[in-house]
């Protein structure tokens, strides 16, 4: 077996430049072709990918912002209603007292104007039962002119 044959080395050595040389034309241009095709492709990939991500990035970052700027509108209108509510039920709470105020001074006015109707109502009745009485006690009808006197008199001597 190791016995040396310069002719079959010869055809053997042949033979494998003939494989390479074949090889390299059928199998080992197009297995590299298509190895540098798809480290291509790979790298085509992570660039779109890397670009995706910064753009998701992005969006993600200018979501954060509006989100930041809506729960600041939102907290800002929450802040503007609170306070139109109070401003509103001061006016409102304002409003009704002056009402009540009114009426109540309104009433006061009506009940000083129904006393002072009934104290001259009582007056004019008990001047009348004088003159009646004193009719009586006298004997003789009061013209007019005694009337008027004897009310004015009995008003001014009166305390109210």
């Amino acid at each position: 077996m190791l016995d040396l044959h310069p002719g079959l080395m010869i055809w053997t050595i042949i033979s494998f430049v003939i494989l390479l040389y074949i090889l390299n034309k059928a199998a080992w241009k197009p297995i590299l072709k298509a190895l540098d095709e798809r480290e291509k492709g790979i790298k085509d990939d992570i660039n779109t990918a890397k670009t995706a991500r910064e753009k998701a990035e992005s969006s993600l970052e200018e979501y954060r912002k509006q989100l930041a700027e809506a729960q600041s509108e939102a907290q800002k209108i929450v802040a503007k209603s609170r306070e139109d509510a109070e401003r509103i039920g001061e006016e409102l709470k304002a409003k009704y007292q002056a009402d009540a105020e009114a009426l109540l001074e309104k009433a006061r006015k009506q009940i000083d104007l129904e006393s002072q109707a009934a104290i001259n109502e009582i007056r004019n009745e008990v001047a009348g039962l004088a003159i009646v009485t004193a009719e009586k006690i006298i004997g003789k009808a009061l013209d007019s002119e005694d009337h008027r006197r004897l009310v004015s008199e009995s008003l001014m001597e009166s305390p109210n």
